[in-house]
């Protein structure tokens, strides 16, 4: 980390040969449950990766990928959505609790609640709703 002219800071990760052997493999185990998923084909997240329709395309595609800056993706992201909480069981798949609509006993506590990524870190939303999930989960548990 150094401070720009204006003082603000800016970041400077330095990628070496672990960090490039780690994207391959997230890349190959990526395809690979996309593939176990019933996926026809994978496009991974690699400027020169093409479309892949079975799994040992993929890896033969990914092992010859070079890991470089502005080639491969690196990125973080807050997954969000999933298992939407909504009002009624026709719009989404969880109650305000985290209750599964059709599967008594299933709780869903997590940032998978959301209807949709909400632009923004989720971590303090996912604690005050992880916080009322577990605590009417106990005491619904207690009866």
């Amino acid at each position: 980390m150094r401070l720009r002219r204006d003082g603000s800071p800016q970041l400077d990760y330095v990628l070496g040969d672990v960090e490039w052997q780690a994207a391959r493999r997230a890349l190959l185990q990526m395809a690979e449950i996309q593939f176990a998923a019933g996926a026809r084909a994978v496009l991974p997240v690699h400027e020169n990766a093409g479309l892949a329709r079975s799994w040992p395309q993929a890896q033969q595609m990914i092992a010859a990928l070079p890991m470089q800056l502005l080639r491969t993706r690196v990125v973080s992201a807050h997954v969000m959505g999933g298992a939407a909480m909504a009002g009624d069981e026709r719009q989404g798949v969880i109650d305000h609790l985290g209750q599964h609509w059709q599967v008594t006993g299933l709780s869903v506590i997590d940032g998978a609640m959301f209807p949709t990524s909400i632009g923004a870190n989720p971590q303090l939303s996912i604690y005050a709703l992880a916080l009322r999930a577990a605590e009417a989960l106990a005491a619904q548990l207690a009866r």
